[in-house]
């Protein structure tokens, strides 16, 4: 009874297929020269006779053997050091977070004091004076709070667990921009909306929806914050290339060029902001939420003209 035939199939890369051709290639340019006569069958080393024709493939093979090792060391090194480069943004990102969550508690109960001590002066009949001064403490005061509440959202960001549902990005841009509105502050303000109808209008993303709306949130803040009231804001909804794209558009001051590469690390607060209220995690914010949601955040700006906050998002598979 015959064997089976097993048939085996080496896979090596294609830098090491061409460090193990170079026996051959040396034992075929040795014949070649060696049927031409351009060079002797034998030759003597000391009291030795070698064969030429045997010590250039050895030659080969030990020019592979040691290639094919320099080759396998770089890339174990390479494996290794990109190893520890993921480790190490592991840990600081780990550091990151439990500093954010005990500024976060460091600051929760002297804010509750706080809170607990102005409601008793506001209760208190008090002069004009005194009035007015007690109403910019507690806008610090809340000020502060919702600065508070950031930092634990974004420690929170990195390692939540994502409540993931079929989201209609139509209907978190009508949530979104009702919520902004029902701010005092904005009350006023237009903001205009252009989703996309045609060929069909966007499809669902797979996504956490409060977290999709409060990044829309916060950009729709920012644009208001830093344009004039007389400005409108548009948001455009657009599906492009498997993806949903939410943008948020205004005519306002702009960003610097020098601060644009900065504006999503945590507290940064840029050129010319110093007047407008905020805590500098905004868009921070929206940068976590995009990358937990395998999307992208693309700040662009022109000092004097205004900002486009682009915020991309996979369609739901399928």
């Amino acid at each position: 009874m015959r064997a089976p035939t097993v048939a085996v199939r080496v896979r090596l890369p294609q830098a090491r297929w061409a460090l193990l051709m170079v026996p051959a290639l040396g034992g075929g340019l040795v014949g070649l020269g060696m049927a031409a006569g351009l060079w002797p069958e034998t030759f003597l080393v000391g009291r030795f006779q070698a064969s030429l024709a045997v010590l250039a493939p050895a030659g080969g093979l030990f020019l592979s053997a040691l290639g094919l090792g320099l080759q396998t060391w770089r890339t174990r090194t390479g494996r290794q050091v990109d190893q520890r480069l993921q480790a190490e943004r592991a840990a600081q990102a780990a550091a990151r977070q439990r500093f954010l969550r005990r500024l976060s508690h460091e600051f929760r109960n002297p804010l509750t004091a706080a809170r607990a001590g102005l409601a008793n002066l506001e209760a208190a009949p008090l002069d004009a004076d005194a009035r007015r001064s007690l109403v910019t403490v507690r806008q610090q005061v809340e000020r502060l709070a919702r600065l508070v509440d950031s930092l634990r959202q974004l420690a929170d960001l990195e390692t939540a667990t994502l409540a993931l549902e079929r989201v209609d990005p139509t209907a978190v841009v009508a949530e979104a921009v009702a919520a902004v509105r029902a701010l005092p502050a904005y009350a006023a303000r237009s903001v205009t909306v252009q989703v996309q109808k045609l060929p069909w209008p966007p499809g669902p993303v797979l996504a956490d929806r409060d977290l999709v709306a409060l990044a829309l949130f916060n950009l729709l803040d920012n644009a208001l914050k830093f344009s004039p009231p007389d400005r409108p804001v548009e948001v455009r909804l657009r599906e492009e290339m498997g993806a949903v794209v939410f943008e948020v558009a205004d005519a306002g001051c702009g960003i610097a060029p020098a601060d644009l590469p900065h504006v999503t690390e945590e507290l940064y607060r840029g050129q010319g902001t110093a007047s407008h209220e905020g805590s500098g995690l905004g868009l921070a914010l929206v940068e976590r939420v995009a990358r937990r949601h395998r999307g992208t955040l693309l700040i662009r700006s022109r000092p004097g003209q205004g900002t486009v906050a682009t915020l991309r998002l996979p369609l739901e598979a399928g």
